[in-house]
């Protein structure tokens, strides 16, 4: 059986799910969580796991027991320094678009990393061409030569469901469905869940209560 692809964003949510609160999670549970059957993609979550501990994003607190670090920034400091340069060296009135070229990046790393050093005041607008709005550094940017990095982003607003829903997957595939332990602990998990959404099922986007329309 093929399997399915491990990609570095899936591992990171399902650790950030189950480890919210401080919790731990074995190899054995994520493997069972992500639904990998295949041998290759069970390797390849053991060398993303290890690339993560290696860069400091996760914490191996034991043999195939990890610790989620939530205050690492997962990061490609190249990709900033790379941009932070350009803007710094470059005549008044570039582009994003420029940006991007001179720097060998994509244009949405360009685009957001500049629209936060705009906000910051590292850059500002010097003028238009056609539709394209140009750019140029400040003196804050001249002041300042180390490259400066965005904030952390928000906590996952969903965080704590997104790791009851895990916790759920957890117990049913690794422990016996019949134990009472692990019937308390699925219904602890939905309460988590219902609480959540009980509301929002009832309601529709502008807070109108919608019970017993029906959407066939």
């Amino acid at each position: 059986m093929e399997g399915i692809s491990v990609t570095v964003d899936m591992v990171r949510s399902a650790l950030q799910s189950f480890c919210f609160g401080g919790g731990q999670v074995t190899t054995k549970q994520l493997m069972a969580a992500l639904g990998l059957e295949c041998e290759a993609e069970k390797a390849r979550l053991r060398r993303r796991l290890s690339d993560m501990v290696h860069h400091g994003e996760l914490t191996r607190v034991a043999e195939g027991t990890f610790k989620y670090n939530f205050s690492h920034r997962p990061r490609n400091p190249q990709s900033f320094s790379k941009i932070w340069r350009f803007v710094r060296h470059a005549k008044p009135g570039w582009s994003f678009n420029s940006a991007a070229l001179m720097t060998h990046l994509s244009y949405t790393q360009v685009s957001r990393y500049c629209a936060w050093l705009e906000e910051e005041g590292y850059i500002c607008r010097s003028g238009r061409d056609g539709q394209t709005t140009l750019y140029q550094a400040t003196r804050k940017a001249d002041a300042h030569p180390e490259t400066p990095y965005p904030p952390l982003r928000d906590a996952d607003p969903f965080a704590k469901e997104k790791a009851a829903a895990a916790r759920i997957v957890q117990l049913l595939l690794c422990h016996d469905p019949y134990s009472k332990k692990v019937a308390t602990g699925v219904l602890e998990a939905c309460q988590t869940l219902l609480s959540r959404f009980e509301k929002s099922f009832t309601q529709n986007e502008n807070g109108q209560n919608t019970e017993g329309e029906s959407h066939v």
